[in-house]
């Protein structure tokens, strides 16, 4: 199976330019389909300037391919308006319609569209940090429009042959709370858990570690939620408590060495 996108690409800054931008040639894109037909990462590349990361301009985002050592390029989702520029988004949710919890080889690859809700996957994750020293910020929203964000100055993943284990996870600043404590956890799917059955208890693939603080990947329940349903929502416990399941969640990665 194979998703092919045409697209116009359009070089341009901000939206107000594109009005008069020049329109270049109509191009098309194979898209890879990732794993089985469940699982797959649609993308429309809207710029094809070879890129290692994120451009760092302000205001410049949109989806763009980079290349990393060690895989073929690929497409990534950058944002530039929720804490400035070159991030990259490893991860959206906006609501209920993609599926999150799923398998090994699923997170391995990646799934979703980057134009909506989506993982890029962590083989991609791994070789993104292992390319240059990265930050990691998580971006929340609840349901009343209040917003907030964990930033962690340094963030490392290693490769699936150490179960994806997060090795290096830095300093923490922002008003969510610091409720990524998981530094050296491996990542957990039901297929591949070993954290004392963390994957089925929160009904979420993470780097689980005792089962603590945080679900970014757990069942999307929209806002607050029964507690006999357990510690299975979408949930950031430091900031709306442990049955509150978050409206928005974006993480996003930089290169340590962009943008002030």
């Amino acid at each position: 199976m194979k998703v092919v996108w045409i697209y116009l690409a359009v070089s341009c800054l901000t939206i107000i330019k594109c009005l008069n931008a020049e329109i270049l040639p109509t191009s098309k894109f194979t898209d890879e389909v990732i794993g089985d037909n469940s699982s797959t990462l649609i993308s429309s590349i809207e710029n094809i300037k070879t890129l290692t990361s994120c451009p760092q301009e302000f205001g410049v985002e949109g989806i763009y391919e980079i290349t990393v050592p060690g895989l073929r390029p690929f497409p990534v989702l950058c944002n530039a308006q929720i804490a400035g520029a070159g991030y990259a988004v490893i991860a959206s949710r906006s609501n209920a319609e993609l599926n999150f919890y799923r398998n090994w080889k699923d997170f391995k690859n990646g799934f979703g569209d980057l134009s909506a809700d989506f993982f890029l996957g962590l083989d991609k994750l791994h070789a993104i940090t292992k390319s240059q020293a990265h930050e990691l910020y998580i971006h929340l929203e609840d349901f009343n429009g209040n917003k907030r964000f964990a930033r962690y100055d340094e963030f490392y993943i290693e490769n699936e042959l150490e179960f994806y284990k997060m090795s290096k996870l830095g300093a923490y600043s922002g008003d969510a709370g610091a409720a990524f404590a998981h530094k050296n956890a491996q990542f957990y799917t039901f297929d591949r858990d070993n954290e004392k059955s963390c994957v089925a208890k929160r009904r979420g693939a993470w780097w689980h570690n005792a089962c603590t603080w945080s679900n970014l990947f757990g069942l999307y329940y929209g806002g607050d939620y029964r507690k006999d349903l357990g510690d299975t929502g979408l949930t950031w416990e430091h900031w709306r408590g442990r049955y509150y399941s978050y409206k928005i969640m974006k993480m996003m990665v930089r290169p340590k060495s962009c943008c002030p």
